[in-house]
């Protein structure tokens, strides 16, 4: 789960947005997509209760639908949003056509959030940052377990604290208040002054949105 970065993301996006609105696009609810969903939503409310959250779905499990993609954010985008936060593996690439291809209601550029991976070397200056996953602190730490014949005994699960999870310095982002801050905070999750719970229910996501069909 990778709901603290999620939760940084938010707390950036809040900082950032110009029109007040911000969009979650996912190509389906399974629980590792719900948890960073709400991690967002919640990281944006701790930042702007003001702001607006949109949410919507392309399909069950429209993780391929690309165009799908476009067409959904390009219509969370006309309902205000100039930030949206994408999760949906090949349709991703869907969404970030809709957010090159089309301005925010207030005439500004609108950015996109990726998961998982790095996108920057596709990057036309969309890109306000990913919610990186780096699986190397976790595989090393179940070979580690596996060598010492402890295989099992706790959890093994990506954080901020060994950069299994982490934000990715993009030049839209980089030397600006806003990601000082928010590199600030990240230091708070590790130190535990603030506590970001993962929820893997999408009812849970959806009380904290507003949801468009």
């Amino acid at each position: 789960s990778g709901h603290e970065g999620a939760y940084l993301a938010g707390r950036l996006a809040a900082k950032m947005t110009t029109t007040g609105t911000v969009g979650i696009v996912v190509s389906g609810e399974p629980p590792s997509w719900n948890s960073q969903s709400a991690g967002f939503a919640e990281g944006v409310k701790a930042e702007n209760a003001d702001v607006k959250i949109l949410y919507s779905v392309i399909g069950p499990a429209a993780y391929s639908d690309a165009a799908g993609g476009n067409r959904v954010t390009t219509s969370v985008i006309a309902a205000g949003a100039d930030i949206i936060f994408g999760q949906g593996n090949g349709s991703s690439f869907g969404m970030i056509q809709a957010v090159e291809s089309n301005q925010a209601t207030d005439g500004s550029d609108v950015m996109f959030i990726d998961v998982i991976g790095d996108k920057s070397e596709l990057d036309t200056g969309h890109l306000l940052t990913s919610v990186v996953w780096d699986m190397t602190p976790v595989y090393t730490a179940m070979i580690e377990d596996l060598k010492a014949d402890t295989f099992g005994s706790h959890g093994y699960s990506i954080s901020l604290a060994d950069d299994s999870v982490k934000l990715i310095e993009t030049p839209q982002v980089a030397g600006t208040e806003a990601w000082a801050e928010v590199m600030a905070l990240r230091d708070e999750i590790i130190s535990g002054a603030i506590t970001v719970e993962p929820k893997f229910d999408a009812e849970d996501v959806r009380a904290l949105v507003t949801v468009t069909e």
